[in-house]
């Protein structure tokens, strides 16, 4: 009878054992954090040099509550195609080992959510701490940010920390501001890099400049938009849809916004008038914005409420050189038709633009 029962034990278990394989391994994922936790946890506290750092008290009581599970987690993760492992797993099937322990597992979680949750938080707070210190281990120079109640950005020897031998740029934006520029003149890099420096000063007190001030605000940007096939979306959709998002947040919170290349997705008529209404309806908000763009309209339309910067080039026989410096005023240069040219394009195309352009320039009309 003996044999008899224990193996309608065995089939029993296995039934439930693969009736509840599937709930398990749709929650692997976070079974595997967890366990990836609690190995990080047990290499910490085993650290006697760290008992005095930061967050190690803390670690080692929130630990205490969960160590004897590290081993038994790690046999449900752990997967081996041996002939022992096989054995291992008809073991584990007949006396459902994986899914008691993934239920014990749950229960201490549930029971102890207060140790699991400082568990949780001392990890990641050790986690940024670390990626932080690699983060400046690896930029030339960088400072920590200080915060002031007015709606400006100062800065000195910013760049951006993506950029290899970056030029780098000091100034004080004390206004929102319209920065034109000729193509490749580095207008757009400046605007990321403002943006990125504005959200590492906010979140990892970390800056890519020798000095950062900047008012504590929401950062908010409309940068890179692409049409979108799938969603039947086009490119100048999808900037509107971008914009429409910056307007309705800065109804409620002081913002610091970053637009690169407003509203280009259209004709220049339309694109100038909406481009203009909307920069001006950001003015009357509590929002500090720095916008890049191509139209020197902007410039002398909102005159009386942004300030202007520029980047621009030299040109010589030999081709086009940037200095990639930030200039005050509007742009007074142009360089498309030239950057033909250097490509080696037909010289009737190049010398048909330029014609067309000195009409334009002449009677403002095509």
């Amino acid at each position: 009878y003996g044999l008899i029962f224990f193996i309608f034990a065995a089939i029993l278990n296995g039934f439930v054992y693969y009736s509840t394989k599937s709930k398990i391994e749709s929650e692997l994922s976070a079974i595997k954090y967890f366990s990836s936790i609690l190995q990080c946890a047990n290499k910490i506290c085993g650290d006697k040099s760290l008992e005095s750092a930061p967050y190690f008290s803390e670690l080692k009581k929130s630990f205490n509550s969960f160590k004897h599970l590290r081993t038994k987690i790690s046999g449900i993760l752990h997967r081996d195609f041996s002939d022992m492992a096989v054995i291992m797993e008809y073991i584990k099937i007949i006396f459902l080992i994986d899914i008691r322990n993934y239920n014990n597992a749950i229960r201490r979680i549930v029971e102890y959510s207060q140790d699991f949750h400082m568990l949780y938080t001392c990890i990641g707070e050790i986690d940024i701490a670390i990626c932080t210190l690699s983060l400046r281990k690896s930029m030339p120079f960088y400072c920590t940010p200080s915060f002031h109640n007015e709606a400006s950005i100062h800065f000195k020897d910013l760049y951006h920390p993506l950029v290899s031998d970056p030029i780098p740029n000091s100034g004080l934006i004390s206004r929102s501001s319209i920065i034109t520029g000729s193509n490749a003149s580095g207008k757009s890099t400046f605007i990321k890099a403002l943006a990125v420096n504005s959200i590492l000063a906010q979140t990892i007190h970390t800056c890519a400049t020798e000095e950062f001030r900047i008012r504590p605000s929401l950062v908010i940007t409309s940068m890179a938009v692409r049409d979108s096939i799938s969603e039947g979306e086009s490119y100048f959709i999808k900037e509107i849809k971008s914009l429409k998002r910056i307007l309705d947040k800065v109804q409620n919170i002081p913002c610091t916004c970053f637009i690169d290349e407003i509203l280009k997705g259209t004709n220049t008529i339309e694109r100038i008038a909406a481009s203009a209404a909307v920069l001006k309806y950001l003015h009357s908000t509590d929002c500090l914005c720095m916008t890049a763009s191509h139209d020197i309209e902007l410039t002398h339309i909102l005159e009386n409420e942004y300030d202007n910067y520029h980047f621009s080039e030299h040109i010589t026989d030999d081709g086009i050189h940037f200095d990639y410096k930030l200039k005050y005023g509007p742009s007074q240069t142009r360089n498309a038709i030239k950057l033909l040219s250097y490509m080696n394009f037909d010289n009737r195309i190049v010398e048909d633009a330029e014609n067309m352009v000195d009409k334009f320039i002449e009677t403002k009309t095509w």
